[in-house]
């Protein structure tokens, strides 16, 4: 009997035994969410907004009229390539004068019923009025026509008198014709980029001014932008060409900021532009200081074609550039002092390694991959004056470290 009850007790003093085991385990054990670090590379930027300053010349319309373009918006032009023709009506008193001696001509043959009277050879006068009209060199017609009348009054019995009646009509159609339309050039007066969009601002953000621009000039301005006019009023400016392979970008930062660049030199700038980015190179011409903000002016030869029609732009100023293992902020935690990430080793076995943070932001930091020891050994970083061994590449980097410890056993 004695030993039927020992032989129960060690029955229910192994189940408890085994049951303890299993919660113990179950408590030692622990399912938390992880990243793989990875190599990544992370940069300490300052953000602006920048103006771009460009070399634009524009030009107004010399009278009014109605706009033929012959060049697209944002297109490379060269110097004396024609950008448009202004149709507009002109004071043609000398034409009108013309065509009433014309019409009075066709009166006197009519009634004289006269039907033919072409001759074989023109006058020079005639010659040169014929082309004026068709080339709608109305000022050389103009001169011509003084010089006929100034020279010999019976102008039209002397010189209409070759042409037959159909001419003289023909010729008075195209008079007619030129004095509702007039069609004023308009050439390119250097190379460039074209361009019909109008802000109102290119008289403040001076080309030649750039290196004076201070805080105070650099506030944002209200502006209304103006695309291609279908028609103008004498003086408007309807078009602008801008040199396309330099120009600046001035930015606003506060003190602070500002003295971590230096004038005359390089600089990584990434622009914010139509949704997209891209990444360039920026020469620190100038730095003018302010009482609390410094413009900082940034000389630019690449990446116009996508600002030139822009007046304001988001800026990031890349101050270094940091490389390493990338892994979010949210894994670091702090153990004996020691900044560093919970890691789950090829064992499930979760250890703790302290890391040197090189940079960070808002998301992640990079940290340093340490100092090489030799193979199958974790690099060794350097704090104070020990040495630790740190995370590497593809370590399965604990996100939540509250919920383990040194040792713990991961699902």
């Amino acid at each position: 009997m004695a030993r039927k009850n020992f032989g129960l007790k060690n029955f229910f003093l192994s189940f408890v035994i085994v049951v303890i085991a299993i919660y113990v385990f179950q408590n030692f054990k622990v399912s938390a969410d992880f990243m793989v670090a990875e190599n990544g590379i992370l940069e300490d930027v300052i953000k602006a907004e920048g103006i771009v300053v460009k070399d634009e010349k524009m030009y107004g319309a010399s009278l009014d009229g109605s706009v033929l373009y012959y060049c697209e918006e944002g297109m490379k032009i060269k110097e004396g390539q024609l950008i448009a023709d202004i149709n507009t009506n002109v004071d043609a008193a000398e034409v009108n004068k013309q065509i009433a001696e014309i019409q009075s001509a066709i009166d006197n043959f009519e009634n004289n019923d006269e039907q033919s009277l072409q001759k074989e050879n023109f006058t020079a006068n005639q010659n040169e009025i014929q082309l004026s009209i068709l080339n709608n060199d109305l000022q050389n017609m103009y001169k011509i026509v003084g010089q006929v009348n100034n020279n010999d009054m019976s102008f039209y019995n002397n010189t209409y008198a070759d042409y037959s009646v159909a001419q003289l009509k023909e010729m008075k159609n195209s008079l007619m014709e030129s004095v509702s339309t007039h069609k004023v050039p308009y050439y390119s007066e250097r190379a460039g980029i074209i361009s019909y969009k109008t802000d109102g601002l290119e008289d403040v953000y001076k080309f030649e001014n750039v290196m004076e621009m201070t805080p105070s000039s650099t506030v944002r301005r209200e502006f209304s932008l103006k695309d291609k006019r279908e028609t103008v009023q004498k003086d408007e400016v309807f078009y602008k060409i801008i040199r396309n392979f330099e120009y600046y970008i001035a930015a606003t930062v506060n003190n602070e900021k500002a003295k971590l660049f230096e004038e005359n030199k390089y600089i990584k700038v990434r622009i914010l532009s139509d949704g997209g980015q891209h990444l360039v190179w920026g020469y620190i011409k100038k730095i003018n200081y302010g009482s609390e903000e410094s413009v900082i002016i940034l000389y630019f030869d690449d990446y116009f074609y996508k600002l030139y029609d822009k007046r304001y732009v988001n800026i990031e100023l890349i101050t270094s550039i940091h490389e390493g293992l990338k892994i979010k902020n949210e894994a670091l935690t702090e153990v004996d002092g020691l900044t560093g990430v919970y890691v789950q080793d090829a064992s499930n076995i979760i250890k703790f390694f302290p890391v040197e943070i090189l940079g960070r932001d808002e998301e992640y930091s990079v940290v340093f991959t340490g100092d090489y020891v030799g193979a199958n050994e974790r690099n060794i970083i350097t704090i104070g004056d020990k040495r630790y061994p740190t995370i590497k590449i593809f370590d399965k980097v604990i996100l939540e470290p509250d919920k383990v410890y040194e040792g713990q056993i991961a699902d």
